[in-house]
């Protein structure tokens, strides 16, 4: 399937990323003390909120203030421990559906609808057509959150919007540090928790640099992140190129037994595969 990306909102722009903390756009932090506050903010807010279920044709549920004794977010809540950069954080998970099918790695793509709030219930962006984002170049929050997730069963008639059932469906409560943090959008203000109702339509296992080599095969260390994997150390990720080890031939073409998968051939039987082995 050809992957058409849409850039909403929830994307991190390069810039974004390469900003000094110390430019004028950002507001002054201690990021493990914001992780706490945050965590805090959003415990309040499951606890004193329920959610309710979608009727009719709409696509996502609300969620309201508790009046009446409802069963509240906290109690049916999953929560998943995130360490990044020596910071412990939180993302919650009201999982009405897990989804029948694959589970993305962080580094595949996947074809959702969601809607994303603040915890004033402003919200901020939304996609209700069928959408293909990567989950390497969204928020963390995302790239983290939507492993917990399966996708579903494509069962669009030609001609029609897309259509899945047995979607992965649920409600995601980001901390700000895995979210804008204190950069913020125009959007969303420093420092903001973010809810995000999605549904996992499809998952496709990526190869960003079309090297043969799946994305989330070359994340080397498996620590998630393959953003941190240079075999050659020419400051561009495994997963974006072209040449793994840097000895001026192309990952594809050291795919020895031309079977379509470099990963499996190794001609100096060193353990190294040959597209990762400079001197093979």
């Amino acid at each position: 399937m050809k992957l058409n990306y849409s850039l909403p909102i929830l994307i991190l722009f390069i810039a974004l990323l390469s900003c000094n903390k110390d430019d004028d756009n950002t507001v002054p932090h201690d990021p493990v003390a914001q992780a706490l506050l945050d965590d805090d903010e959003l415990v309040a807010y499951l606890q004193s909120h329920y959610y309710i279920p979608a009727v009719d044709d709409e696509v996502f549920g609300t969620i309201d203030t508790l009046m009446n004794n409802e069963p509240s977010l906290f109690s049916t809540i999953q929560t998943q421990e995130i360490t990044e950069e020596d910071i412990k954080y939180k993302i919650y998970h009201f999982i009405e559906n897990a989804g029948l099918n694959n589970a993305p790695t962080k580094t595949d793509s996947v074809l959702v609808n969601y809607r994303g709030f603040l915890l004033d219930s402003t919200k901020f962006d939304e996609r209700l057509a069928y959408t293909w984002l990567p989950l390497t170049n969204v928020i963390r929050g995302w790239s983290h959150g939507f492993i917990k997730y399966k996708d579903g069963t494509n069962i669009s008639e030609a001609g029609k919007p897309l259509k899945f059932e047995d979607t992965g469906d649920g409600v995601m409560f980001i901390p700000s540090g895995l979210a804008y943090a204190n950069f913020g959008t125009v959007n969303i203000g420093v420092n903001k928790s973010l809810i995000f109702h999605i549904k996992l339509g499809l998952v496709e296992r990526a190869d960003h640099d079309n090297d043969l080599v799946l994305s989330n095969i070359e994340d080397i260390n498996g620590d998630g992140n393959a953003n941190n994997d240079d075999t050659d150390g020419d400051n561009t990720p495994d997963y974006l190129d072209i040449d793994d080890d840097g000895d001026g031939i192309l990952t594809r073409d050291e795919d020895a037994d031309e079977d379509g998968d470099p990963t499996n051939d190794d001609s100096d039987g060193d353990g190294t595969p040959n597209y990762l082995d400079a001197d093979s």
